[in-house]
């Protein structure tokens, strides 16, 4: 049995980097699938058609995870947990104006699967650089899919979506190439949240976690294009998960 499991997490490991591969090859032929001024190893799933640093990448994560619980059997014997973690990140903006990011997530994990949990956070943001100095405050669904578990450590990959309010508009400009300069984005924003990670268990109740993320935040242009700046980062962070419950 655990040699099955084993073959299909290697499996799936593989299938990931393969694909990994190509798209960094089509990229370099069709440098149209990302964002403008977007390398792809800054944004590497926001390629379209998969988008998911963008609110079509919600429908996408959505889809996957609609998917992976239809589609697979409940393991009468996997114990289902429900887990409250804190977690903390620093990034920098990839454009102009290179905005500073530190946030907080407050929320819960709950394993579904052995394989996949899902949650939902309390996501608070301080945005800073020479132009925008302002708090976020959000919330987030989010899904953890682990590519790899054993006791001393998983390997996972997250991705999640949800919505923010700051208090002052944010981002107030474009980032400054030809005609993206003059646009001032608003209050109401979309995030979404996409990277990979370890967790590491030294003890029974704790686990920490720590990893790297690309964090997208805009409109979506519910008030036209030009109201939508858009920010995005890479960021760092860690954690601490609860597992007491």
């Amino acid at each position: 049995m655990c040699r099955k499991k084993t073959k299909v997490n290697a499996g799936f490991i593989l299938l990931l980097l393969i694909s990994f591969a190509t798209l960094v090859k089509i990229n370099a032929q069709t440098s149209h699938m990302y964002p403008p001024f977007t390398k792809w190893y800054q944004d590497p799933l926001g390629l379209k058609p998969i988008q998911l640093s963008t609110a079509f990448g919600f429908v996408c994560g959505s889809a996957a995870v609609a998917a992976c619980l239809l589609l697979t059997k409940n393991d009468s014997a996997f114990q289902k947990k429900l887990s409250p973690y804190w977690e903390g990140g620093y990034g920098i903006g990839y454009k102009p104006p290179y905005t500073n990011v530190l946030q907080n997530d407050i929320g819960i994990l709950y394993g579904v699967r052995k394989w996949i949990s899902i949650g939902v956070c309390l996501n608070f943001s301080h945005f800073n650089d020479q132009v925008n100095n302002t708090w976020t405050a959000g919330i987030m669904p989010f899904a953890r899919w682990y590519l790899y578990k054993s006791k001393p450590l998983n390997l996972f990959f997250q991705y999640g979506a949800g919505i923010s309010y700051s208090f002052k508009k944010f981002p107030l400009t474009g980032t400054g190439w030809e005609a993206d300069t003059a646009r001032t984005g608003t209050q109401f924003n979309f995030l979404s949240k996409y990277g990979v990670g370890i967790e590491v268990h030294p003890k029974r109740r704790f686990s920490f976690e720590t990893g790297i993320r690309h964090f997208h935040l805009s409109n979506g242009n519910i008030k036209g294009i030009q109201r939508n700046p858009s920010h995005d980062s890479n960021m760092f962070f860690a954690g601490i998960i609860y597992k007491h419950f």
